[in-house]
This record gives C-alpha cells, structure tokens and sequence, in this order.
C-alpha cells in the first residue's frame, strides 16, 4: 500500500497576533560558547512563555516532509481499518497513549472533538503492537526519527537544562534513562474543518487551552495555524508562527515538576485557523518525551539555583511517579479551565470533559477527581 501524495498548505495571509518566541539554533552547540549561549536561551524560554523554536535540529528537509507524508496516509484512513489499531480501555485508564483515538464517547471524554483524531506510537513498547498495513514499510524510517529526538535532540535539551540548574550533567540525563519509560511516544494528528454550529458549540476551539502532562513536546511546524499559547505579559492568547522545517518545543508537567516550577508548563490550545485556512485539513507530527516511569516528580535534588530560589520542595501535596501521575492526570486531577478569554456559557456551550472518565472493570485509579470543580485560571501578568 503506497502512500498518498500530500503537499503542505500556504501559510495564512491573515494579519495574526503572533507571540514572539525564542529560537534555539542547536548548530551552536557543540561550542563552549555557543553552548553557554544557548543555555542562557532556554532560560529565557522556560522562564517566559514556556515555549520556543529549534532549527539546525539535525532532522533532514527530506525526512521531515516525509514524516508529514506518513501521517498524512494513517491519518487519513477509512474509520474500519483504524478500528483494529485503537487504543484499549484499559491503556486509555493509565494514560498510556497507543494507537488510534477511541471512535466513541471514551474518545470524546479525553477532551478531544470529533473532527480531531490521533494515532501513537511507543518509542519502547514491550507488546510490539501491530500497525496499520499503510504504515509497516515506513515504521523503521518512523522509529529512527523517534530515537534521534530523543537521543539527540533531548539529550542536549537535558544538558542545556543541568547547565541552567548547576548540577552533573548525569544527574539530569538519568531523570529521562534510555528504556525508562513505557509511554513515550510521536503523535500522528489530524483536524477536519468542521461545521460552523459544532465549532461555536466548542467556542471556536479544537483542543481547550492545557498544559502537557509529560516533560518535552516537540512539534513539526506546520503552516495551517491554529496553535496559540498564553502570553503572561499581558494574560493574553498570540499565535504561533510557521517556522518551515523548524520544531515548536514547549515544556510540560513533569519539567515543571522537576524544576520546583522554574520552567514553566507551557499553556497552549488549539483553536479554528484563520478564515483563509478553515476549509483545509490539518496534519501534525508531534512526539511527546517523559521521565523513567518510575521517576518521582519532585525538584532535581542539588541544584544550588532551584534551592537559592526556594524552589527545591514538591510543587504538589501529593507527589506521584511519572506512571502514576498519567493515571491521576487521566481521571481529572489538576485540571483548569485555562480558556479564560472565551468563557463558557452553559446554555449555548459544550463542555470538553462532562461526566466522569469511564474505567474499564477492574481498574483501580489513583483517585477520582472528574467531579472537582474546576478553578479557572488567573494569569500572573509579570514583566
């Protein structure tokens, strides 16, 4: 089975509010200087919007449209042959990200619309699940993009990183041990325009503003824009601009939570595109890096910054491994209503996580938090 053609979109002629972001050129940084310099780039990156670009990343142009091309031929498979690749109740109750999104409501109460859908592949996955026909004679080129995300492209991250917390280098690296965790993954997505009335239901929004649950995300840029984060300077949403062949990279969680809350778990969402750019589908590549499962979310002991700041104790009451915190994460803990610029009115809006998560018989969660009112979150404006 070959693949379809597919040809990426024209960036949007609409005049966007775009929010300026760091760029990382990661050529410098096998240079001490360049190094240092980059080190004092991420800082500001974590420090501000939580968000940033690289390029010189070390992903070809060829491999790069190639993967767009992959996603584009999974994504866009008839709903019978997704059908035996979803992910199963069971794994969708611990947050383990496998497969395709379910079809029916157990998808939908993820906080994910109908129009949007997924398709994840474990970086380590003991099961050697199988995969769609479509995508069996391209998994080898897959996986060797996953494996040099994350043996390349992290592993300076994490440097850059111990460089900023004062700490062994190795100290930061074991945090993300090779093999460490079970539910790693790249993310094939795709958005279908949908119909103006569905898309007021959900206040113009295809996934509500969050903040990832992992430590690193890595997004291929894409020229349909849809991805805005929230700018605390102002507590305002700006979009973020097409880097052609450049990777976004935003922190999540679990970073937050090995920092003491110094890198800040980027607030993001994605809304309906611009005028010019509703009609067409969007395709994404997205690979998603976490601790060992095992690892427990707690400041990264020794660093003299972290303790100088106050930042060395856990940011939660209750502290969870990374595994755990998936699972905890999955039934509601922790979440906000971050859409604060689109308030929901309960007569004419939908909301993107009603009624409690479905657990499969005989899982036993951390804990049930879906009926936990959600505090909406206030932005600390800072200069």
């Amino acid at each position: 089975m070959s693949l379809p053609p597919y040809t990426p979109a024209a960036p949007t002629k609409e005049p966007l509010d775009y929010v300026k972001l760091v760029n990382l050129d990661l050529s410098k940084f096998d240079d001490p200087a360049g190094r240092q310099e980059l080190a004092g780039q991420l800082y500001e990156a974590a420090t501000g919007y939580g968000f940033l670009t690289l390029t010189n990343h070390g992903i070809s142009d060829e491999v790069y449209q190639r993967q767009m091309q992959i996603a584009n031929g999974v994504m866009t498979l008839p709903p019978e042959e997704k059908a035996p690749y979803e992910v199963t109740p069971e794994e969708d109750a611990r947050g383990l990200y496998v497969g395709f999104k379910p079809a029916g409501p157990l998808g939908h109460k993820g906080g994910f619309p109908k129009q949007l859908d997924h398709y994840n592949i474990l970086v380590h996955d003991p099961k050697n699940r199988p995969h769609p026909e479509i995508l069996r004679p391209h998994l080898k080129e897959t996986q060797e993009v996953m494996h040099f995300i994350r043996n390349n492209i992290l592993k300076k991250l994490l440097s850059l990183m111990a460089m900023i917390l004062q700490v062994p280098d190795e100290v930061v690296q074991a945090t993300h041990a090779a093999g460490g965790s079970k539910t790693e993954y790249i993310r094939y997505m795709m958005c279908e325009p949908r119909p103006k009335e569905e898309s007021e239901k959900y206040r113009d929004i295809f996934l509500s503003g969050h903040t990832d649950w992992g430590s690193w995300t890595f997004l291929f840029s894409q020229p349909i824009s849809a991805l805005q984060v929230l700018d605390h300077t102002d507590g305002k949403y700006r979009w973020v601009e097409h880097q052609p062949k450049g990777l976004v990279i935003n922190f999540g969680e679990a970073t937050e939570r090995l920092t003491g809350g110094l890198f800040k778990a980027t607030i993001h969402r994605v809304v309906q595109p611009p005028p010019d750019q509703r009609h067409l589908r969007r395709i994404g590549v997205i690979y998603f890096a976490r601790p060992a499962d095992d690892r427990e979310l707690v400041p990264i002991e020794g660093s003299p910054l972290l303790e100088a700041m106050g930042a060395n104790k856990p940011m939660d009451d209750r502290v969870f491994c990374m595994a755990d915190y998936l699972d905890a994460r999955k039934h509601g803990w922790k979440r906000f209503e971050y859409d604060i610029d689109r308030p929901a009115d309960p007569t004419r809006h939908a909301d993107f996580f009603a009624g409690e998560y479905p657990d499969p018989e005989g899982h036993k969660s951390l804990g049930k938090f879906d009926n936990v009112p959600r505090d909406v979150y206030v932005p600390a404006v800072k200069a």
